[in-house]
C-alpha cells in the first residue's frame, strides 16, 4: 500500500472515515486506527475470511462489518476462489496465472453481492461518515465503482488497485480506471507498484473547492 498517512497529512486530508472493500482479515486495521480515522466499515465477500476477520476483531468499537461482495448490481455473485484467498476475484484468472504460476482456482462460490449505494443507504448515517473509499477487488474496481454512482461524491479520496495489464479477464485497465473517475471529479495523484510492474496502488483524489478571493462575495462575484 501506498504511505496513506503521509499523503493524507501532504494533501491535508481529515481522516474521518474508510469503507474497505475487500478487507480480508482487516490487515489495514492498524493503519486506520493510527491515522486517526473515526468511522471503519470494512467488506468482505468471502464468508471463511470473514469469519477470521470478525473473530479478530470482536468487540472493536467504532468498526462495522459487511459480509458480501460489492458491485454494479444487487443479488448474488460468483465468487472464483483461489489457492492463495487474496487473489480470489469476482472475476477469472487471466495474466495472474503467467505472473503467479504458484495461484490456481481451486473453486467457486455464491455470495451476496451490493451495490455500495444500497449498502449505504441502510446504515443511519449514509455516506457522510466517511471521506475515504478503499478498494481492494482483484480486478472488479469498476464494477464497484459503477455501483457507487449515488456515493462517490461524498468522498475525498479513493485508494485503489490498478491494473496495467489484464490480470484478471475483462479488469479496468488503468486508463479506464483513471477517466471513469476523472469524469466524476478525481484526479491520480500517487501511484506505486511495489510487487510487479502490471498491478500497483493509486490514489485519487477530488481537488478542494477554490475559495472566493478576499473582498469578493463568494456568490455574487462583486466586492464586498
Amino acid at each position: 500500500m501506498l504511505d496513506l498517512a503521509a499523503l493524507f497529512s501532504k494533501h491535508q486530508l481529515d481522516a474521518r472515515g474508510v469503507i474497505h472493500v475487500g478487507a480480508h482479515e482487516g490487515q489495514e486495521l492498524p493503519l486506520y486506527r493510527a491515522m486517526g480515522f473515526r468511522h471503519i466499515l470494512l467488506v468482505e465477500a468471502n464468508p471463511a475470511v470473514f469469519a477470521r476477520l470478525n473473530a479478530s476483531v470482536a468487540g472493536d468499537s467504532g468498526l462495522e462489518l459487511a459480509l458480501c461482495a460489492v458491485g454494479e448490481s444487487d443479488g448474488l455473485a460468483t465468487l472464483r476462489l483461489t489457492t492463495f484467498d487474496q487473489s480470489s476475484s469476482l472475476l477469472p484468472l487471466k495474466l495472474h496465472r503467467e505472473v503467479y504460476p504458484e495461484i490456481e482456482e481451486c473453486g467457486t462460490l455464491s455470495v451476496p453481492a451490493r451495490r455500495l449505494d444500497s449498502l449505504l443507504a441502510e446504515r443511519p448515517g449514509g455516506v457522510g461518515d466517511f471521506n475515504l473509499l478503499v478498494l481492494d477487488v482483484q480486478g472488479a474496481e469498476l464494477q464497484v465503482l459503477r455501483g457507487a454512482e449515488g456515493s462517490l461524491a461524498g468522498f475525498d479520496a479513493v485508494l485503489s488497485e490498478i491494473n496495467f495489464a489484464e490480470l484478471y479477464e475483462g479488469c479496468a485497465l488503468a486508463p479506464e480506471l483513471d477517466a471513469f473517475l476523472a469524469d466524476r471529479g478525481f484526479r491520480r495523484v500517487a501511484t506505486a507498484c511495489f510487487h510487479h510492474p502490471t498491478w500497483g496502488d493509486a490514489l485519487y483524489l477530488r481537488p478542494a473547492p477554490a475559495q472566493p478571493a478576499a473582498g469578493r462575495d463568494s456568490e455574487a462575484g462583486t466586492l464586498a
